[in-house]
């Protein structure tokens, strides 16, 4: 009897044992993972500073003017003007909308005033 309760304890160690260990390399894992990803958030946290800065990204400027390209500057003008004065509060329209239709211009511009410093100091770098 006291070779088996022996027997029962020492496998019962290895069994609890064995779980330490395999859950220590799963936290390692899953820590390896989050910090990763905290990496990857403040990348893209970085990289886009007009999207913090607007609220409002260019992918949803685009949807909200019913563009298919940010540089069609003529075409996004004409849906802006429309949408705007749809949208004016003094013909029933709604201000919420109408703002929302403000930064989706707003966006755009910036990411335009964006490219086009990219271009002049590209120009300025080739000379």
């Amino acid at each position: 009897a006291p070779k088996a309760i022996i027997n029962m304890l020492a496998t019962g160690t290895r069994i609890v044992g064995r779980a330490f260990v395999d859950a220590y390399k799963q936290a390692n894992i899953n820590s390896a993972a989050a910090r990763a990803a905290a990496g990857n958030m403040k990348a893209v946290a970085d990289g886009d500073k007009m999207t913090k800065a607007s609220g409002i990204t260019v992918d949803e400027s685009l949807k909200i003017l019913n563009l298919d390209d940010a540089n069609d500057k003529e075409s996004m003008l004409k849906k802006y003007e429309h949408l705007f004065a749809a949208n004016d509060p003094k013909k029933g329209g709604s201000l919420y909308l109408q703002a929302k239709v403000i930064r989706a211009r707003e966006r755009i511009e910036m990411e335009w005033a964006q490219e086009k410093l990219k271009a002049e100091q590209e120009m300025a770098e080739k000379q």
